[in-house]
């Protein structure tokens, strides 16, 4: 199957695919591309943020599209609000031929997925000083509840941290299967593109 991402940032679509190919999934991501989402915006709008990269993918012969959202800090259901958003996407997707579709919401945002394999930091001691304690904050599948991008602000060295060039170098060495025993949204991803480990849920990490 062939898959294509729509996401809300520039970090995601230089990095996100970094990752990504190590996670040895079972179908085809065809390309990630950036769309000017805005998270508080009503839903019908988010969607039409999209139509212009949704007719990009149909005509690279997508099969499915994922909309990749920050929740940020809106107080909503993470998965609910994907359902809502779903609902219209696959509406929009369906006229351009693309029967499937999904929505994945980071929780809260990208950076929650940047620090979920806290263990590349320690590869990088010229460019970041991750403490103990954040790092506890973040084990134990608790990387979507803290604040991700104090954290790197403040393990950045000598220069403040950048969200597109920090983030290639986090995921040129991050593994997948670490990041997803960290965060639950990470996980959902994964199901979403077929990981074999988390093809039946994404609940709980995989043993």
């Amino acid at each position: 199957m062939k898959i294509g991402l729509i996401v809300d940032g520039q970090s995601e679509v230089h990095s996100l695919d970094l990752v990504l190919r190590r996670a040895e999934l079972p179908n085809e991501i065809i390309e990630v591309l950036y769309s000017d989402i805005q998270p508080y915006a009503p839903t019908p709008q988010i969607v039409r943020a999209m139509d212009g990269n949704i007719r990009i993918l149909a005509d690279k012969q997508a099969d499915m599209i994922i909309a990749l959202i920050d929740r940020e800090d809106r107080a909503v259901c993470p998965g609910q609000w994907a359902a809502e958003i779903a609902q219209d996407l696959n509406k929009r997707c369906s006229t351009y031929g693309i029967q499937r579709s999904r929505v994945v919401i980071k929780d809260s945002c990208y950076e929650n997925w940047l620090i979920s394999d806290p263990s590349v930091f320690r590869g990088m001691p010229k460019r970041f000083t991750m403490s103990d304690a954040d790092i506890e904050k973040i084990i134990s599948n608790n990387a979507d509840r803290v604040d991700a991008q104090h954290i790197l602000k403040r393990a950045a060295i000598k220069r403040n941290y950048s969200k597109v060039g920090d983030a290639k170098k986090i995921m040129d060495s991050a593994d997948p299967l670490r990041m997803a025993a960290n965060s639950r949204s990470f996980r959902k991803l994964l199901r979403e593109l077929g990981h074999p480990k988390y093809r039946h849920q994404s609940r709980s990490p995989a043993r």
